[in-house]
């Protein structure tokens, strides 16, 4: 396999010269540049991409961390990212959390030994003190997908359910629903707490209704919401609408209201958060708050991007605000 000493050799010049060509390090004339790039292609040459990193302190590597990359809420969000850094010549390194602060603080050492030019944190971990004390003591270019709206300084991206959540909850007051549940995230993660935080922000603001509510803290999976949903069939009253933290949780209570033979919407009603692609398919098709998550993947490259080409770009934020997609799996109180 040919080396820069081989083409250097053919090409009648000095390695340093290959080197300068190749990674426009410095000026070299036209004449000689032509030499070196045929030569480059008359021994079929191929540089090792990370060496050539190493050596002008970029390896065009971006790392990529989720929370969970089975939530198909994550993959939207990663082809956003992957579409902008392929077009801008950057390739992606993607860790994966499942909600663990030492795997998420495992993932960011590993990206900063693989040299990556900048990393992206897309997880329900990113308001965790210890993963961002990590993060940020890094000095590599960071930008944040999040859920808090925090002092930290660093390029983010805000996900706002306060509007989504209150337009869910007004949406089922008006179509006569006075036994609302809702099934939460786990209790110690931020994104949990504010999303029930909204929903009760919103119930209090039907207090004259004496709306009748509880809360279930589920783990944000498929399973979770099976398992929630089968607990709460054990009580005597059942609700007549249920809100989830998200979608795949409001998939797992789907099926098992129908293992019971539970109407949807005519029993129950069901919401839930995220518009995965899922959610339109099932039957009935699910009621949600959706998010544009390519475009949030897209914007938190582009960030990223900015802060790479300069250090001293100013801080950049952006808000993206849930909105109600209305389907087929909620409806009126059926009256008795």
């Amino acid at each position: 396999m040919a080396n820069y000493s081989d083409v250097a050799k053919l090409a009648q010049v000095s390695p340093s010269t290959v080197s300068h060509v190749l990674n426009k390090t410095r000026f070299v004339s036209p004449q000689m540049t032509e030499k070196v790039l045929k030569a480059i292609k008359e021994l079929d040459y191929r540089p090792n991409l990370l060496a050539r990193g190493l050596a002008i302190g970029k390896t065009n590597t971006i790392g990529l961390i989720v929370s969970d990359i089975k939530n198909p809420f994550f993959p939207e969000v990663i082809q956003g990212v992957e579409e902008l850094a392929l077009n801008e010549g950057y390739y992606i390194f993607l860790c994966n959390t499942d909600y663990n602060i030492d795997k998420g603080i495992k993932s960011i050492r590993a990206l900063i030994q693989k040299k990556v030019d900048g990393i992206i944190l897309d997880s329900g971990l990113a308001d965790n003190f210890f993963l961002m004390k990590e993060l940020l003591e890094t000095k590599i270019p960071i930008a944040i997908i999040d859920w808090n709206e925090s002092n930290i300084n660093a390029d983010r991206i805000i996900l706002d359910f306060k509007p989504g959540i209150k337009e869910a909850v007004e949406y089922l007051v008006c179509f006569g629903h006075r036994n609302i549940y809702f099934i939460s995230g786990p209790k110690n993660l931020s994104t949990s707490i504010i999303r029930k935080n909204y929903f009760l922000e919103s119930i209090e603001e039907h207090r004259e209704l004496a709306i009748n509510h509880k809360i279930f803290y589920g783990d944000f999976k498929f399973e979770g919401g099976v398992e929630i949903s089968r607990n709460l069939l054990k009580e005597n009253i059942l609700p007549t609408a249920i809100m989830c933290a998200n979608d795949l949780m409001a998939l797992g209570v789907m099926k098992t209201l129908k293992e019971y033979n539970i109407k949807i919407p005519y029993d129950i009603s069901i919401i839930g958060l995220d518009n995965i692609q899922m959610s339109e398919l099932v039957e009935p098709s699910l009621t949600t708050l959706e998010y544009k998550k390519y475009l949030i993947g897209q914007t938190a490259m582009q960030m990223l991007i900015n802060r790479i080409m300069d250090k001293d770009f100013p801080t950049q934020k952006k808000n993206f605000t849930a909105k109600l997609i209305k389907r087929n799996s909620t409806a009126k109180v059926k009256i008795s």
